[in-house]
């Protein structure tokens, strides 16, 4: 198996390999619970006018997301694994849109290859899933200013079992809880969110762009 750990920010061209989205701070710990939350599924939207715009057009939508780390005025929730964790989402439409998960998801989307969505929320899923393949790609989100270090730990960990070694779950969870990630988090007030996204195959299930829609597979 060729696995390949790739900067979806800065990589301007991808392959047809199969693509992992990872951003375990928080779109791709909060998208698995929403649809743990049995909402039907998710709508992805490049920008907040576009979101607001879709929203005006369906009023029974649900609107989430942020721009760098903070809720946008208006919207139903935030990107909070921890917020969503406690909301009713039964059989609702979600628009969601954010600073990097969604903007790494526009750019991959354009080449083949299936796009799972991916975090410690659904990991033994999307395991599952790839594990078998020939060619996997683990695209990390990371930010605008830097580096995303959850993303990488993750990733790392995720290579090592996607390669046949045996990975000590919790010592990557702890890396992360020490991450500048984290760090971040809190500094932001939301320090909820770090063990929010770091529960375990909370959600059994894969998650899979498709057909511009993200969905339970």
């Amino acid at each position: 198996m060729n696995v390949k750990i790739i900067d979806g920010r800065k990589e301007k061209n991808f392959d047809g390999s199969t693509k992992i989205l990872i951003d375990i701070f928080r779109s791709t710990s909060t998208i698995p619970l929403i649809l743990y939350k049995e909402a039907k599924y998710v709508i992805p939207v490049r920008t907040v006018t576009e979101t607001r715009r879709l929203k005006n057009k369906n009023p029974e939508y649900l609107t989430s997301g942020e721009r760098f780390g903070i809720r946008i005025p208006g919207f139903n929730y935030e990107n909070s694994p921890y917020s969503i964790m406690n909301s009713n989402l039964k059989d609702k439409i979600l628009l969601f849109t954010s600073t990097n998960g969604i903007k790494v998801l526009f750019k991959i989307r354009e080449y083949p290859g299936d796009i799972y969505i991916s975090s410690f929320i659904n990991f033994t899923a999307t395991y599952e899933a790839v594990k078998n393949l020939d060619n996997v790609s683990l695209i990390v989100s990371n930010r605008p200013d830097g580096k995303s270090d959850e993303d990488y730990i993750f990733a790392d960990m995720f290579k090592e079992k996607l390669e046949g070694r045996d990975v000590n779950i919790e010592e990557y969870m702890d890396r992360i809880r020490e991450s500048h990630g984290a760090k971040r988090l809190k500094i932001m007030g939301a320090s909820h969110d770090i063990e929010s996204s770091l529960t375990l195959d909370i959600y059994n299930h894969r998650v899979m762009y498709k057909d511009e829609k993200i969905i339970t597979v």
